[in-house]
Order: structure tokens, then sequence, then C-alpha cells
């Protein structure tokens, strides 16, 4: 009796398991329209995207579990300053979460999109 309680007081413990992660730190963010702005001209040449992304093997997830979406956003950025395009900001953002496994192998990816654009001083 007493090694099932303890079998049970155990299990319960390993399913009342969770965990927190920090998803990322914004200097600006708004759902709304930003009014007094004055930034570049958004064209379609302005678009941007970056990722973030882990792996799993063994169901055991391995990578940087914390800022993903953060580290999506600077990726997105630092691909429109390899294209040549001259920003600092991300405008008309969208953010997604993707993910697959195989067998026993897997990713998952926080994917940033947005035009990029330089805020006039």
């Amino acid at each position: 009796m007493k090694k099932s309680v303890i079998a049970l007081g155990l299990g319960t413990l390993f399913l009342m398991t969770g965990c927190a992660q920090r998803l990322g730190e914004f200097t600006m963010s708004s759902t709304q329209n930003v009014k007094n702005l004055e930034t570049t001209e958004v064209t379609a040449d302005n678009h941007v995207k970056g990722e973030s992304c882990i792996h799993s093997v063994l169901l055991i997830p391995f990578g940087n579990f914390q800022n993903r979406i953060q580290e999506a956003e600077d990726n997105a950025i630092m691909n429109g300053r390899k294209k040549g395009l001259d920003g600092d900001l991300l405008l008309n953002t969208r953010i997604y979460s993707k993910s697959w496994t195989f067998v026993l192998y897997g990713q998952d990816c926080v994917i940033v999109e947005g035009d990029l654009v330089k805020v006039k001083k």
C-alpha cells in the first residue's frame, strides 16, 4: 500500500510539470495605427522575413528557447539590411509559429514578416 501511494505521488508530480519562457522584448509595438510617426515609404521591396528555430531529437528539444520572437525580428531586420535596405523598424508585422515532426526529429520555428522602414528624425 505504501509503495502504491509513493508511486501515485511521484506520478502526480511528473504530470504536474510546466515551464515558462520569455518570447521577446520590443522597443515599440502596437496593434493600432500610430499617428505622427514619420517613416520612409512602405513598398513591396521593403518586405522582409526572419525566423528563429529549435530542433528536437528523440522528442527532446535543443536550441535557444528564450527571446524567440525578438531573435526572429532581429533576423528579419538583418536580412533586410543584407538586401541593401536601410531600416530600423518593422511595420505591418506578422508573427507565425510553424512546427513539424518526422519520426524522431522535429523543428519548431517562430517566423516574423513585415515591412522594413527607417524612422525619420
